[in-house]
């Protein structure tokens, strides 16, 4: 069930008005355009960026064939994606933690909490600091094993190797982890170790603004490959995209390219000799 329009008045009746979902275009290239930012009285409160409203979407999908019962989540910020698991699933208990570093962080765990409280949540956020906290707080406030993990803290390969170990160590055998910001960060180092840890293969969710990766077994999971297929374009459509990105940045080489194929065609056809393409790009 769709959750944005929920999540946008709950976060007014703070006080806060939601930007979320943006085209960079429209506001100088800047990135951070498409993802979610808060604002009071018309100046920006936000600090971490909350996740995109396509992102919003892709959980939508997710969790409409998956529904785990108990949820971790490390990054809270002003609590946007936590807000937006508690309302996908209401059934489900939810802690979040942050370790507070962060102007706004500490400010943001209370408003996580009152708005949780507001809209009848089953979410907690707390302060702490992965990995050492997230152990002890796991057995204080989640009831059991991690079923679904959202790791989102800082951004660095050794950080979110840590952040999984430790989730894992407290973790569901089935357990599902989604990553944020790998392709955005250059995380792929961080997620080649966690997959040497779990034997599993992380999908790159490409259909995502910040590059979510996804690490799930699919022979456990089955449903949600075919729920989130649309995200995660073949390799196939992922070359041809870089090809057509590739020839829109360079329209003037990529013109005097296919002029140049096409001469070669028409010699190749005529039989004749042709010029060399060896230094062609």
């Amino acid at each position: 069930m769709p959750v944005i329009g929920r999540l946008v008045e709950l976060y007014r009746a703070e006080g806060i008005e939601i930007a979320t979902g943006l085209w960079p275009g429209r506001f100088a290239g800047m990135p951070s355009a498409n993802f979610t930012w808060f604002l009071r009285n018309g100046e920006s409160v936000t600090n971490g960026l909350g996740i995109a409203l396509q992102e919003v979407y892709f959980l939508e999908h997710l969790f409409a064939v998956y529904r785990p019962r108990r949820l971790f989540v490390i990054g809270n910020a002003l609590g946007w994606s936590a807000l937006a698991l508690a309302a996908l699933l209401p059934e489900s208990r939810i802690v979040a933690i942050d370790a507070g570093f962060d102007r706004n962080s500490l400010e943001g765990l209370d408003l996580t909490n009152r708005i949780a409280a507001a809209a009848g949540f089953n979410l907690r956020a707390v302060q702490g600091v992965s990995p050492g906290d997230i152990g002890a707080i796991v057995d204080a406030e989640l009831g059991g094993p991690v079923e679904f993990a959202f790791i989102d803290g800082l951004h660095t390969n050794a950080q979110i190797v840590l952040d999984y170990a430790a989730v894992a160590a407290k973790a569901a055998s089935d357990a599902v982890y989604l990553f944020h910001d790998v392709a955005g960060f250059g995380l792929a180092l961080g997620l080649a170790e966690i997959e040497r840890r779990s034997g599993l293969k992380a999908r790159l969710i490409e259909a995502t603004p910040s590059g979510m990766a996804l690490l799930v077994d699919p022979a456990q999971h089955p449903e949600i490959t075919a729920a989130t297929v649309g995200f995660a374009p073949s390799p196939q459509a992922v070359a041809a995209l870089t090809e057509a990105g590739w020839e829109h940045r360079h329209r003037h080489l990529a013109r005097w390219r296919r002029s140049l194929r096409k001469r070669v065609g028409r010699l190749r056809r005529r039989g004749g000799a042709y010029p060399s393409t060896t230094n062609a790009t």
